[in-house]
């Protein structure tokens, strides 16, 4: 809704400070201005009156009697169910430009300095619920989505096995009864329900990725790596692949980090020359804050044009010549940012590519000291 015309009434604002006539004074200017207005005086009153009456925002003095207020936003920043909760740090104060920074590291969504014009001060406020209003909508709007491609997904998966399974039983109860013409048609039955299914299933996963996943932990990528390989085991003996790795570290991260190397893993067999045994090479390094993971193959490559949109979702170079859905690339790029990295390719035709992604290290470097 509108803040222009929704009912401010209903939006409530915990005013915090210790400071009597300038509590007072704001309390006053926001109720005039329509808001509903709570008061407290500590970091303790703040924390009790934000889990139980959830404000909308928290206009919060950084100097108050029994903890300070960058203390008080970053408990209220540990709660996830207060995440939604707008809050402003305000001081006449503490007003250096790293107290400034240190405020907003703990949480703050921005920070005030004292004396503020009323108008200035409702306006601020107003400003930053409707940028939490536009991000509510946007979280429902890709929860709407996630269920409906649940729903689609659920939909047309079970038909798909029906045909899998009834075209099946018919060849086999018509086993030497069938010429050659009917039992390629019996085959082109089956394998477009197994495209269809793979892509369905990959469409579910590309709109799961959206946001971060729940499965954040620890993780061992040289393990990672080998169920990687032993989930693509019939590829790479067919294909005669030859994989090699460095080193690689333990990090922390979304699970799915394993879908990002057995996706680039499984193009570079499926773009590999015809005329040499496909070569792939996993290495990581740490680059400032980040672990940088890389993919080499000795594959057909790809030319400068397409190295971005390979990254967008349906997207395929080879049409039908090679199978897959057009979905690999867009969701490893969907995780992989979701997990506040980046992913590209280097790339000669003929001459193989170079996959990257990034993991930022942090967690890592804390992770393999604990090991």
């Amino acid at each position: 809704m509108d803040l222009s015309i929704m009912d401010l009434s209903t939006t409530s604002v915990l005013n915090v400070d210790d400071y009597p006539p300038g509590l007072y004074a704001r309390t006053k200017i926001l109720r005039q201005a329509g808001f509903q207005v709570l008061e407290a005086t500590t970091g303790r009153e703040t924390l009790k009156l934000v889990s139980e009456r959830l404000p909308a925002v928290v206009l919060l003095d950084v100097n108050l009697p029994d903890m300070h207020g960058f203390e008080v936003c970053r408990q209220i920043r540990t709660n996830p169910l207060l995440a939604a909760t707008t809050i402003l740090h305000i001081s006449a104060s503490s007003v250096q430009e790293h107290q400034q920074v240190n405020g907003l590291n703990t949480g703050a969504d921005g920070y005030l300095i004292e004396p503020v014009d009323p108008s200035v001060l409702v306006a601020t406020i107003k400003a930053y619920l409707r940028v939490r209003q536009a991000e509510t909508a946007l979280r429902r709007s890709n929860e709407d989505l996630e269920r409906f491609a649940y729903r689609v997904t659920h939909e047309l998966n079970e038909p798909l096995r029906t045909i899998t399974m009834h075209s099946q039983l018919l060849e086999e109860r018509l086993a030497g009864k069938l010429d050659p013409e009917v039992l390629k048609s019996f085959e082109f039955v089956q394998e477009g329900a197994r495209r269809m299914r793979a892509f369905v299933d990959d469409l579910l996963r590309y709109s799961q990725a959206t946001h971060a996943g729940s499965d954040v932990r620890p993780l061992d990528m040289e393990a990672l790596l080998s169920e990687a390989i032993n989930s693509l085991g019939a590829a790479i003996q067919e294909s005669g692949a030859k994989i090699t790795h460095d080193p690689l570290p333990v990090l922390v991260a979304d699970a799915r980090v394993e879908h990002v190397l057995q996706n680039l893993i499984s193009n570079a067999i499926k773009y590999s020359r015809k005329d040499v045994t496909p070569e792939i090479h996993v290495a990581a390094k740490l680059e400032g804050n980040a672990w940088q993971f890389s993919v080499s193959d000795n594959g057909i490559g790809i030319e400068p044009r397409y190295q971005q949109s390979i990254f967008e979702v349906f997207q395929r170079l080879h049409g039908r010549d090679i199978p897959g859905t057009g979905v690999g690339l867009a969701l490893a790029q969907k995780i992989v940012q979701t997990n506040a990295g980046r992913i590209w390719v280097e790339s000669q035709p003929g001459a193989g590519s170079t996959f990257y992604f990034t993991i930022p290290a942090e967690a890592a470097t804390a992770v393999q000291t604990s090991l």
